[in-house]
């Protein structure tokens, strides 16, 4: 009972605070994750929640903050913060999320996948069970997507 109020707690954060961003290029062996990229902050550029597109209002007055070990996500429906670990062995490279600070409580845990490209972020993450292997959100798979720009 507590995961399914986490994972609606979750999907409700980021469906009024999206997260995401990046291209979706193959990386190459050259090519290694910096984690140090997502450091900083950062403005929404799209969202898609299990096939819906959200609409720029869902972003309105919100922002995104990255710190070397939580996201912070501000906006009009409250502050939700989570820690999080990368896993760059993967590729796409590998999000684990738990809240540790929201308007609904702590605890909720999401899997998911992150790529840095430039000034962009992209996050795709599962509301339940497994990490998605694309950044892709289409219906019926209860992935989310969003897309970010770093804030000049």
């Amino acid at each position: 009972m507590r995961t399914a109020t986490w994972l609606s707690a979750c999907a409700f954060l980021f469906v009024v605070y999206p997260l995401a961003a990046a291209d979706e290029d193959k990386k190459g062996k050259d090519d290694k994750f910096d984690a140090a990229k997502m450091v900083g902050a950062w403005t929404y550029v799209s969202g898609e929640k299990n096939g819906e597109k959200l609409d720029k209002d869902h972003f309105k007055d919100s922002k995104v903050t990255i710190t070397k070990e939580s996201i912070t996500l501000d906006g009009p429906g409250g502050k939700f913060v989570m820690k999080y670990t990368l896993d760059s062995k993967k590729n796409p490279v590998g999000l684990s999320m738990t809240m540790t600070e929201s308007p609904f409580g702590a605890g909720a845990k999401a899997e998911g996948i992150v790529e840095v490209k430039d000034d962009e972020l992209k996050i795709c993450y599962a509301a339940e069970g497994e990490a998605p292997k694309k950044f892709e959100a289409k219906e019926g798979s209860n992935h989310h997507l969003f897309v970010l720009k770093r804030s000049k």
